[in-house]
This record gives structure tokens, sequence and C-alpha cells, in this order.
């Protein structure tokens, strides 16, 4: 709340405006970079659509957690690779941005040389930014999203992009079927941006949400709402 109260009244700096197409869209993001991705990804690949795979490089190759050959067979098959801090910890703690851009720096160099590319989406870990964490990543990402909830149209911040989440992490909002499909004829109505964000790692996650996912993805087509990554559909702007 803070950090949107400190958007609201200074504004947004012109390296945070955005102005994005009056063109639908979804993007689905999948948070961690955990072996259950692999599964979203099935779904996303039976649709011929691409998703966002946002991922830590020290996490990378752990147990658990998915190897640099996996990543490269998603970017292969046509998926987004994004980045999820170095380490995970959150980017507010680090105290300044000199450490912060250092530490965002090496991960990205790493996954380089690991032949991801050069990511160009950030998801905040644990969705903690401000104002001088956003300066900081401007340099080496293109957008960001954040735990912000809400659709995307307009003028946003480009280092600020709002998420609605879909299976674990719901809280209070009543996560329906019928509650996205309204969403998305919002965004076919009035042509505007749902990023979806799941954890498919988590317990609340379940194989009742992929097919959920499977048949959100097929309604989206059918109402003329594009699936794109997030590099491709802010390359719309």
């Amino acid at each position: 709340a803070g950090d949107r109260a400190e958007e609201f009244l200074l504004g947004l700096r012109s390296f945070e405006r955005l102005q994005l197409p009056s063109e639908p869209g979804l993007t689905i993001i999948c948070d961690d970079g955990e072996l259950a991705d692999l599964d979203i990804a099935s779904v996303l690949d039976r649709h011929g659509v691409p998703g966002v795979f946002a991922v830590s490089p020290d996490l990378i190759g752990r147990e658990g957690f998915l190897s640099y050959a996996q990543l490269r067979a998603l970017a292969a098959a046509g998926h987004e690779i994004a980045f999820h801090g170095t380490t995970h910890d959150p980017f507010t703690g680090y105290g300044g941005a000199d450490r912060l851009l250092h530490a965002c720096r090496d991960g990205v160099e790493k996954m380089q040389q690991e032949q991801l590319g050069v990511p160009r989406t950030l998801v905040y870990p644990f969705g903690k930014h401000n104002r001088w964490v956003r300066k900081a990543v401007a340099p080496l990402f293109g957008c960001a999203f954040t735990t912000w909830f809400g659709l995307n149209g307009g003028r946003v911040n480009r280092y600020a992009i709002r998420r609605v989440p879909f299976g674990a992490y719901t809280g209070r909002w009543t996560a329906s079927e019928e509650a996205y499909r309204g969403l998305l004829e919002r965004c076919a109505r009035k042509g505007e941006w749902l990023a979806l964000m799941l954890h498919p790692g988590a317990p609340e996650h379940g194989d009742d949400h992929d097919a959920m996912l499977s048949r959100l993805i097929a309604f989206a087509k059918e109402s003329g709402v594009p699936v794109r990554s997030a590099s491709r559909h802010l390359a719309l702007a």
C-alpha cells in the first residue's frame, strides 16, 4: 500500500511511463522455476501458445528445480525465460541500488553464459520493490511484474505491471473459472492485458488448475484474446 501511495503521489518517472496498445492480451507466468513448471509447459504446448518462466540462477539445477538444459528446451519451444533475482532474495533487502544492480548483473551474465540469452522481463522475488528498486533495475530490463492485483491498460508503470494470481496464493480473491472468464471478456472488450501468475510447485496448485488453465486458454482464443509472452506483448507498444 505504501508503494502504491508513493506512486500515486509522486507520479511516474519518464523511464517508468508506458502506454500500452489498445490490444487485448493474456500472458501466463510461472514463478520460481520448479520442475512442476513443466506441467504448465505441456498445457501451453498443446495449445501452441508461449508462456513466461521466471527463474533465479542460484536455484537452477537444484533438487526440485529446472535445469539449464530444460530451460534451454523451453526457450527453443518458444517460451520466454524471465529473471527472478539471482538468489531469490527480496530486492528491497539489498540496502542500495549499487549492490542490487551488481547482483542482478551477475545472474543475467550467468544465464547468458548458459545460452539462455539476455532476459528482458523481470519478476520481482516476493513481489518486493519500491521507488529506488525500480530505478536500479531499469537499465537491465524492459519490464517488471509486481504482485499488485489487476489488469493492465492505458498508461502503466513499466516496472510495476499488475498481475492476477492463479492456482496458488489467490488470497481473498475468489478465483473461480467464471471470474477468470470475466477478466478475459473485459480484456476483449476494453483492449486490456491480463497477466496470470502461477506457482505450480505450491501445494495449493493441483491438476484441476492445469485443466482449468487449458479451458481458459481455449476461451481466450475464442474471445479474440491472443496469448503472448510479456516481451511480445510489450513489443506492440
